[in-house]
């Protein structure tokens, strides 16, 4: 009978699961936060703001395949990546605190300034936090099932957070605090204990399995190209693509939509939906962590990621449905519908790159998970950089006006909504046409993981 594949203890799984609600705070200033409260907080232009958005996005996503290939082949007495997890948690934890505090009085040439220095510097942190902790936990596991249950438990350490986040613009706005400027200068520094404290119980808790595994260093290009010829790589990186394409496309303007479309100006009552719908999310993430692998096994990867897209596609369909004026209930229903569930179904996006990895491995003999993570990470980043830019113009284009509010002209929201929604359809039914096409399958990977096991044991010394 053969051996069972290599899986981490359950303990191990969600201490380096932890790490994950660090991931989280580091992005949930651009997720939720900058947007408001550099706009109706500090007064700058949505515009301004977008710029201030993309511009650290592209900056690191120059950098990140740089970065995934030397930590790919760093070699410290505490491995490959956890310094650099360390390194970028408390960079990030300093710049979380310190990009709300331009003066107010300044003037808008200055907080742009401001705003851009900081979202550099926080940007790359998350971007050296997340691609470190990614490729740390795709060691956890060799066993094809057993990897959805590990994406499973980040999902619901990082459901913890993010259901937390969601309510953060909305606490901000507490009559505890003077306005929302006051409220997120207070409010980011317990944050940003919590983001170090999840970092140090990663780090302390975590080992690497692939410490050495490169035993020559190929150079950065050659390494680039390697992974592109990995076609179900380049199969998720067009998944990725459209599916940045669809949400971020809609994510700024979403947020004039539900606040002056929707909700009539009324931001606490928006921000309220996103807060109950992180609550709910993480109810399901709970839930995901013992069915997972009951899930991955009746599905199959393959299986649950075309119904994952399929359900973002019907809900991009049924988005004029559900954005009525005075209706925010229904809006709520929808994004429990369509954007809770559908987040389930992430997970097999998520737990097919440690599959990705084993395949390269199989052809070229070298463990890159950092680079696989990398290049991913960079398109995504060019990529929503480059939404956010367009969608903060798209407000502008729909000839919106912020010191109107609620009282915009009726065509001006309509512009509004079919300048969100028709990307948000077109792209996802794209991702949805590219899961039909996803090639990795159990069947598949049992072959792989069988002859990584000859090669690997051919490789260990026999015991004298």
């Amino acid at each position: 009978m053969s051996e069972a594949p290599y899986s981490a203890p359950q303990r191990t799984i969600h201490l380096w699961a932890v790490g994950s609600m660090a991931d989280y705070l580091l992005f949930v200033a651009f997720n939720a936060l900058i947007l408001p409260i550099y706009t109706t907080g500090f007064g700058l232009d949505p515009r301004l703001v977008g710029w201030a958005l993309t511009l650290p996005r592209i900056a690191d996503a120059l950098i990140d395949p740089w970065l995934g290939h030397f930590s790919d082949n760093l070699q410290t007495r505490w491995g490959r990546r956890r310094p650099l997890l360390l390194v970028a948690a408390l960079l990030g934890a300093t710049m979380l605190v310190a990009m709300w505090w331009p003066a107010r009085a300044w003037s808008h040439e200055a907080k742009f300034a401001w705003l851009l220095v900081s979202s550099i510097l926080l940007y790359f942190s998350y971007g050296l936090y997340s691609m470190s902790h990614q490729a740390l936990g795709f060691e956890l596991s060799d066993d094809y099932h057993q990897r959805t249950k590990v994406m499973a438990v980040r999902g619901m350490w990082f459901s913890i957070t993010s259901m937390a986040g969601g309510w953060l613009y909305w606490l901000t706005l507490r009559p505890c605090f003077s306005d929302e400027i006051d409220g997120i200068r207070q409010i980011s520094v317990g944050l940003a204990a919590i983001l170090v404290g999840a970092a140090l119980i990663c780090v302390r808790n975590t080992r690497e399995r692939f410490v050495h595994a490169n035993r020559t260093h190929v150079p950065l290009w050659p390494a680039i190209r390697t992974c592109l010829k990995v076609r179900p790589f380049v199969l998720l990186l067009l998944l990725r693509i459209a599916q940045t394409l669809s949400v971020s496309l809609y994510a700024s303007i979403g947020f004039f939509i539900g606040v002056y479309y929707v909700c009539g100006g009324d931001k606490s009552q928006f921000s309220s939906l996103s807060g109950i719908v992180g609550m709910i999310g993480f109810a399901i993430a709970f839930i995901l962590v013992p069915t997972s692998l009951w899930l991955s096994r009746t599905l199959d990867k393959r299986r649950g990621l075309i119904i994952g897209f399929g359900l973002t596609f019907l809900g991009a369909l049924a988005m004029p449905l559900f954005n009525q004026p005075g209706m925010p209930n229904l809006l709520l229903a929808h994004m429990i519908l369509f954007g809770v569930l559908a987040g389930v179904f992430n997970l097999f996006s998520a737990s097919v790159m440690p599959d990705i990895c084993d395949i390269d491995e199989l052809h070229s003999g070298e463990r890159r998970e950092g680079l696989f993570s990398a290049v991913l990470s960079f398109v995504s980043k060019i990529e929503n950089s480059l939404c956010i830019l367009v969608s903060s113009y798209l407000v502008a284009w729909s000839g919106f006006k912020a010191d109107l509010g609620a009282a915009n002209p009726p065509e001006v929201l309509t512009n509004m909504l079919w300048l969100g929604f028709a990307p948000k359809i077109v792209f996802s039914g794209l991702a949805l046409l590219v899961a039909c096409y996803f090639p990795i399958t159990q069947k598949l990977m049992e072959g792989v993981h069988a002859e990584l096991a000859k090669r690997r044991a051919a490789r260990t010394p026999t015991p004298a």
